[in-house]
């Protein structure tokens, strides 16, 4: 958790100025749009690195790998940028965002399957 924190410090303050700066400097065109995206990323893996790693200690029955964490972190802010994109066009409704934070929950279980089919020939335990 110690190193987490300082990492999720630094790229919350970047998303969060970063953020601030579009919302305040900029005209909404296109480069100011894909960075509005870039800074929602960054903010939304700054918040949810902690978050993702406090769960990850408590429910994790073997221990979890720095991987493990990057990719659901990764994921939560990919499915925040679909949400925004959404949102930009009109398109979200509460269907939808439940439907798609199904879908990514579905691919995070599908993911942690098929990391512990992987065969390990250093294994001993044969269950």
């Amino acid at each position: 958790m110690g190193s987490v924190l300082p990492a999720a410090f630094i790229l919350s303050l970047a998303g969060g100025g970063g953020l601030a700066f579009v919302f305040l400097n900029t005209q909404p065109f296109l480069g100011p749009r894909w960075l509005l995206f870039f800074f929602t990323s960054l903010l939304a893996c700054g918040v949810s690195l902690p978050l993702f790693t406090i769960l990850q200690k408590r429910f994790s029955k073997k221990g979890f790998s720095e991987g493990v964490l990057v990719r659901e972190v990764l994921l939560f802010a990919i499915y925040i940028d679909v949400l925004l994109w959404l949102q930009l066009g009109r398109a979200l409704n509460d269907l939808v965002m439940i439907l798609l934070g199904m879908g990514f929950i579905l691919l995070e279980t599908f993911l942690r399957i098929s990391e512990k089919a992987v065969f390990n020939p250093d294994e001993s335990n044969h269950d």
